[in-house]
């Protein structure tokens, strides 16, 4: 009577083939990973481009850098909240 099973050798030749796809296919998943940081950041960014744009059509100027310059005082991200569509972080 004869068993069917894998041997040690078969083994390790199909853990060795699966070790090899799985580090072919890592360098790629990186990269997308990376182009989907790299999209997400300049996104973001025009977010905040226009944002300052649309601050300076309503207010005729751009946002000053600082309010105050104690620890209360607020930056100009704080300002361009209403026109990133976060008016309620802006109000509390």
């Amino acid at each position: 009577m004869r068993r069917s099973a894998f041997t040690l050798v078969e083994l390790l030749v199909v853990i060795a083939i699966i070790g090899t796809l799985v580090a072919l296919l890592l360098p790629a998943i990186q990269a997308a990973r990376e182009s989907a940081r790299r999209s997400q950041c300049t996104s973001q960014l025009r977010e905040i481009g226009l944002a300052l744009q649309n601050y300076h059509s309503t207010h005729e100027h751009f946002p000053t850098g600082r309010s105050r310059s104690d620890q209360y005082g607020v930056s100009w991200a704080f300002h361009i909240l209403p026109q990133l569509e976060q008016q309620s972080i802006h109000d509390a």
